[in-house]
């Protein structure tokens, strides 16, 4: 289970300052490329899912993200991830079994680790700078009570409930 929470960053490079002090600890930096599909039966903004298809560096992911759970201030859900090393192959079935690309999301994002909590600080093509802070776990409430604590510390105030996916739809009015 995916335990996340996304905030609007009050400036990205505050942030990385911010992690470095709590000890945070670089594992990544790259530019992604996702692109969600629109299942071929059925309503994906209905059932609240989505398949997506993220290409970038290294080896790419096909993920599958299940409804989301309802928590407090966090989002939890099954997401389902499979490691690809030919995007353009997966990319080929997926169309070929009849799903049709939505909508395309470029960003570039820095990973972070602090203890076992994943801080993502992103740069979206067209909605501006968050950071999403993200637990794999069994435990949702203790993984929402050490996400909030994380927010507290990088003063992270404006939290933001949509996925990128949502928001990028609501602004071109495809939602």
């Amino acid at each position: 289970m995916e335990v996340e929470s996304k905030y609007r960053s009050p400036g990205n490079e505050r942030i990385e300052k911010a992690l470095q002090r709590l000890g945070a600890r670089k594992i990544h930096e790259c530019s992604m490329e996702d692109i969600y599909y629109s299942h071929p039966g059925r309503d994906f903004a209905k059932t609240d899912e989505s398949l997506r298809l993220r290409k970038m560096e290294g080896p790419s992911e096909l993920t599958y993200k299940g409804p989301r759970l309802k928590t407090g201030t966090a989002r939890a859900r099954e997401e389902i991830t499979l490691k690809l090393e030919d995007p353009l192959s997966a990319q080929r079935i997926v169309e070929r079994l009849g799903f049709v690309e939505k909508i395309v999301i470029k960003k570039k994002r820095s990973s972070y680790l602090i203890d076992k909590l994943r801080v993502e600080v992103d740069d979206v093509d067209g909605l501006g700078e968050y950071v999403e802070l993200e637990l794999i776990t069994e435990e949702p409430r203790r993984a929402e009570s050490l996400i909030e604590l994380a927010r507290t510390e990088l003063g992270l105030e404006r939290l933001e409930k949509r996925t990128y996916l949502e928001m990028l739809l609501e602004k071109d009015g495809l939602s």
